[in-house]
């Protein structure tokens, strides 16, 4: 076989095409009597051609009826490819049916009022610019607008401009389409829809609808979850709450300024419904390190924070689960089930699920919950038993009733703070695994996790312990190399987002100049990075040069300002502290709901509100003391291991009232 076509040999026919048990077959009895007849002959043919080669073709003609002429063609027709996407196979014998559209080649004659068929395909096969314009047409009328255009616009106008391409191309007035009545307006009409009919999205647009369902797939699907940590659910939430946020100038006055909505992310257990980590993210959109971090959560050890809410306080029997089961920390699932949302589908998202944790994916079709019915529901009782009964609650849609009930009236002073949202969440996710679940058959989430555990312990994966110290490793990588100028006497260094990174051992060897290393960090607080060799094994941590190591700033901080910088919409004096002046210029700015979230996630980090989420690696955050010049290393004690300080101290907690009950259920 040659470009589709059979070459009338048996040893030109792959042997893939030979084996007729997976050719498309026919249902004869659909079949009339005498059609039936001649497809049984001719399948009989086709079969003993391809399966008993020393069986000549005039022994095969004598045997079955079928001549020498038609057998060859009937290979050709049955090895040809299907709109399907699979070869016609039997279907290629039955008589009458045709396996290519029908191609006019006589030219429309003038006057006639029959024959006529084929034309208009005639028409763009001969002008292959017309047929380009008009699939150009199609898609652009079923497209959302991004520009100043026309919407859908209208057949007739497309019409139009198709009979001037015609004319601009020498059709003359007695040719097609100028010779018909109503000039092929009807063509152009069956056309489009056999554009519409090339898949089902087209078919889906061109009928009105927003988006198409997910096609089925083969690939591989979470299997139904028998036990505790064989299959995950996770998603993020948009949490229907307005929230405030109190924010420190640099003169120490402390405001209150409204923020958007924050996303709640949560891994769920799915056999026993256990909440097994969650992250609350404050950008916009949460996004790859959000992502990391929710999952840092689910096998790290849960540490409980201090509440500042004097009577909030957690269910008895309530908690998470590595946090009264033994045996659980560090325990790693078999399948995570998520959506397609971008950050899930992230290339590091992947290699972090796929290669640190050791876990297969399913990643489902976006704008389909039934997929993931159990965080789905959650997510809902979440909404329905808490969010919407809190002041400032925006409700399940704009017309909803606790919306307007809870509306504040422009005063601040009614809305949730950031800081007891983030103590009611946990003590919310807490009591829920605590609670009775109906699906458990009265049970509690952590009462199934422990008895679930006890049958299957032996299947259950942990994290060795090896890994436990590298959990940066779920944090992003990045190749660089290492530079230097030994007849400049400038050390070895690396750059990383416009700053430079040494260390001590790193200075002091020159022999490393030129190598690549591969750094892992932490896109919160980018102030030190870890390194290691191509081969794998481990440099230590690297320390950013002045003024950048001095305070916590994540790598989207230190990127906005570089471009700030750029575009000279932010000044910085030398001697000035780039990330304080941000801080100023985003201050100025707090009218703007998106800058006060991105001031509320600098001010958590220097803070130290992130105690909980983050690494906790030996040698990773260290002492940096002077930051090195050009020509120096950096001045670190030997030996010194010191992780930074937090601002939290030993200073006491200064209880917050708050108007609630003393612990939250569903």
């Amino acid at each position: 076989m040659a470009n589709g076509t059979c070459r009338h040999d048996r040893q030109s026919i792959p042997d893939a095409s030979k084996r007729l048990d997976t050719w498309p077959t026919v249902d004869t009895s659909a079949l009339p009597a005498a059609r039936r007849k001649t497809y049984n002959q001719r399948c009989q043919a086709v079969t003993l051609y391809l399966t008993v080669p020393e069986l000549s073709v005039s022994s095969i003609t004598t045997q079955t009826g079928v001549d020498r002429k038609t057998l060859l063609r009937l290979l050709d027709r049955c090895m040809a490819a299907h709109p399907d996407g699979r070869v016609y196979g039997f279907r290629g014998a039955i008589p009458g049916l045709h396996v290519k559209p029908y191609e006019r080649f006589e030219p429309v004659k003038f006057g006639r009022t029959t024959g006529k068929a084929g034309a208009f395909r005639q028409l763009l096969q001969r002008y292959p610019d017309i047929a380009a314009y008009l699939r150009r047409a199609f898609i652009e009328r079923n497209r959302p607008i991004k520009s100043e255009r026309e919407v859908r616009k209208g057949m007739r106008s497309i019409h139009q401009r198709f009979l001037k391409m015609c004319r601009d191309y020498g059709i003359h007035a007695d040719q097609y389409p100028f010779t018909e009545s109503r000039m092929g307006i009807r063509s152009l009409y069956a056309h489009f829809k056999s554009l519409a009919e090339e898949s089902f999205e087209m078919s889906v647009k061109h009928a009105g609808g927003l988006s198409a369902r997910a096609a089925p797939t083969s690939s591989s699907q979470a299997p139904a979850a028998t036990r505790a940590y064989e299959v995950v659910e996770f998603d993020g939430h948009k949490i229907d709450l307005r929230l405030t946020v109190r924010l420190k100038d640099l003169g120490g006055e402390e405001k209150r300024i409204e923020m958007h909505r924050i996303w709640l992310l949560v891994v769920l257990d799915v056999a026993t419904r256990c909440v097994l980590g969650y992250h609350l993210a404050l950008s916009v959109e949460y996004s790859k390190a959000d992502l990391a971090c929710a999952l840092q959560a689910a096998l790290k050890p849960f540490r409980p924070r201090p509440y500042q809410i004097p009577t909030l306080t957690v269910r008895k029997g309530g908690g998470f689960p590595s946090q009264h089961i033994a045996g659980l920390e560090y325990a790693c699932w078999d399948w995570f089930r998520c959506d397609n949302a971008k950050a899930h589908l992230s290339p590091d998202t992947i290699e972090r699920l796929t290669q640190t944790i050791g876990c297969w994916t399913d990643v489902g079709a976006p704008a389909q919950p039934n997929d993931r019915p159990h965080i789905e529901r959650f997510f809902h009782l979440v909404s329905r038993h808490f969010a919407h009964q809190l002041p400032g609650n925006l409700g399940s849609d704009p017309s909803a009733i606790e919306r307007a009930l809870s509306d504040p009236k422009g005063d601040l002073r009614l809305l949730v703070d950031l800081d007891e949202l983030e103590d009611m969440i946990e003590v919310l996710l807490a009591n829920y695994n605590g609670e009775p679940h109906p699906a458990l058959y009265g049970r509690t989430p952590l009462e199934a996790m422990a008895f679930s555990v006890e049958q299957h312990r032996d299947q259950i994966r942990i994290l060795p312990v090896a890994a436990r110290s590298n959990l940066c490793l779920l944090h992003e990588a990045k190749i660089v190399t290492v530079t230097g100028k030994l007849a400049a006497g400038v050390r070895p260094h690396i750059n990383f987002s416009n700053v430079r990174y040494t260390s001590p051992i790193l200075a002091g060897s020159p022999a490393l100049i030129g190598k690549k290393l591969r750094i892992y960090y932490d896109p919160r607080d980018i102030r030190v990075v870890k390194a290691f060799f191509s081969d794998g094994t481990e440099l230590g941590a690297l320390s950013a040069g002045r003024p950048w190591c001095f305070t916590p700033h994540s790598l989207k901080v230190r990127q906005e300002i570089f471009k700030l910088l750029a575009e000279r919409k932010l000044e910085i004096r030398e001697g000035d502290n780039p990330v304080e002046a941000w801080t100023r210029m985003r201050m100025a700015q707090r009218h703007n709901k998106a800058s006060v979230g991105k001031m509320a996630k600098q001010q958590r980090l220097e803070q130290g509100n992130a105690a909980n989420d983050m690494d906790e690696v030996e040698g990773l955050y260290i002492a940096t003391g002077r930051p090195a010049q050009d020509s120096e290393a950096p001045i670190v004690e030997s030996g010194s291991n010191v992780v930074v300080p937090s601002s939290t101290d030993d200073a006491p907690v200064v209880p917050k009232p708050l108007s609630i009950r003393k612990t939250l259920t569903f």
